[in-house]
Parts: C-alpha cells; structure tokens; sequence
C-alpha cells in the first residue's frame, strides 16, 4: 500500500471540500468523517483521530494511521490562512508508540503546500528536499507556546532569541521548521496531543532536526510537551529551559 498516496489523496479530497465546512461549527467533525472514508477505501487500518478517538476500519489493520483532519480549527474558523491537515503512519501494534510513526504527510489546507516524509528518505516539501536550517540562538526564530505557569521556565530562552512566533497550528509550525524557516519549536505546557504532532515530528527528523517528546502510545489520544530544534542545538536549548 502507498501510504503517501492515500494521504494525498484524502488531502485532496478535504481541500477540495474545505470551503463548505470552513465556517461550520462541524468542521471537524464533517473533515475527519471524509478522510475516514478515503481511508477505509484504500485499506483496512487502526486510525486514532482527534475527535472520535480509537477507529478500527476492518479486521486486520497493517498500520495506523494518526489524523488529525484540521490542526488549527480556530484559525480556519477565523479566516486565519494557517491550518492543516495531518497524519503520520505507523506500522500496527498495540503497543506503538508516537515515534514509531514512520511516514508522515502535512497538508496546508490554505495554499496546497504538502509536507511529507518516510523514515531513511528525507523530507520534501512538493516533492522537493528541504532541510533544518541552523543559526546561532541569538539570530534564530523559534516558536514557543506559553501559559502562566510556563513562562518562568522559558523566559530565559525567549530572551535569548533574535525572534518568537506562534501560529496556531503545531504541525505547519513543525513542518516550517523543517523547512529552515524556525531553529526550534518549543511547548513545554503538556498540552499538545498525539494525533497533533505525529506526522510532523517525522517529518522534522528526516529533515535532519532533532526532537525530544514525552513517551506517548498511538491507541488512545495522550497529552505531551515537545521540543523540536536544529541538530546540534539541543544541549543550549536545555540549557536554556532548566528551572
């Protein structure tokens, strides 16, 4: 089976659609009942989605695919032009876990751009290679997630950077920084989920970054931190982020 294919595909299929369900309160729920149809059409799989959980299409699924159909709803919602479509493939077992996702697809639903990855093949962005783009801390762009009780942790870090970003969408914002275009992706606040970030933690390790992510499974939704740099910058980043 060609994952990649079936993730463009229903990528195609939700673009395609994605003005109807746009400003639906459903939106969610009206993009993930169609990417659960493209899916259940190319095989038979364990998905894990972001808002009906744990879905077995068949009997005896070869992989998991993790989903989430709108990663970014608010801005969609909002006409804000930063959401996606995600999801990462892993091979089926119950006990998988977030990085065993082996191929990873993203899909801008706004501009078309498509992310993807397979382990051991790179990263592309529209069937081109791209790569992490390293710089020292204090010329980097990174983007960081914050509440209350988290800013103390990361206050001497975003102090250290030249620039901050948030977007709104933790797989685009991963995928950009696979791109060259951030040096690191920082959310410490535990709050990011599974079917959020699975095919773009992929897709950032093929495009040579490296990522540090709590120790979740793919057969229930978990909560999680990330962070996500440019190799080679990780041990000035913990560093940075010690209480």
């Amino acid at each position: 089976m060609n994952l990649l294919a079936t993730a463009r595909r229903a990528g195609r299929e939700l673009r395609r659609r994605m003005p109807e369900f746009a400003g639906s309160r459903q939106m969610d729920l009206l993009a993930e009942k169609l990417v659960l149809e493209v899916l259940q059409e190319a095989g038979e799989f364990f998905v894990l989605t972001e808002e009906s959980g744990a879905v077995m299409l068949g009997n005896e699924p070869e992989h998991i695919a993790v989903v989430d159909p709108v990663d970014g709803s608010y801005n969609a919602m909002r006409g804000v032009p930063f959401y996606a479509l995600s999801i990462g493939f892993a091979d089926y077992s119950p006990e998988a876990r977030l990085l065993d996702v082996h191929t990873g697809y993203v899909l801008n639903l706004h501009t078309g751009d498509e992310f993807e990855a397979e382990a051991g093949r790179g990263a592309r962005l529209n069937r081109r290679r791209i790569a992490c783009r390293r710089t020292e801390l204090e010329r980097s762009c990174i983007v960081a997630y914050c509440t209350g009780s988290s800013l103390p942790r990361l206050e001497k870090l975003l102090s250290s950077a030249k620039r901050v970003r948030t977007f709104g969408s933790a797989a685009l914002e991963l995928c950009h920084l696979a791109k060259g275009d951030f040096q690191a992706f920082v959310d410490l606040r535990g709050y990011l989920r599974n079917v959020d970030v699975a095919a773009s933690l992929r897709i950032v390790q093929e495009a040579g970054g490296s990522v540090s992510v709590d120790s979740v499974g793919l057969s229930r939704i978990e909560r999680l931190s990330v962070l996500a740099c440019c190799s080679g910058m990780e041990e000035e980043l913990r560093r940075l982020l010690q209480p």
